[in-house]
């Protein structure tokens, strides 16, 4: 118990005679600017990815006992990201 008390006096006296320095809004605005964070495309903390919807038709003919239809396609494919 004794040893709470000191540690908790010592704690109290090193928070009061330290100084206190004060950071205002203009310190913090300019902290998070936009500039500040302008990574490079190539980072590594950055995952991109970024995929095209390929879409076509194709008519498949038909003969004497089936009919023409249409055959639908879609495919995603990865592709590079436009910056």
């Amino acid at each position: 118990m004794r040893l709470n008390r000191n540690f908790f006096l010592l704690i109290t006296l090193f928070l009061f005679t330290s100084p206190v320095y004060s950071f205002n809004w203009k310190e913090f605005l300019n902290s998070v600017a936009p500039d500040k964070y302008d990574f490079p495309i190539n980072a590594r903390n950055k995952n991109v990815t970024c995929w095209k919807i390929v879409y076509w038709e194709e008519y498949i003919e038909g003969d004497a006992h089936r009919s023409g239809h249409v055959k639908k396609n879609r495919k995603e494919l990865k592709i590079d990201c436009p910056y």
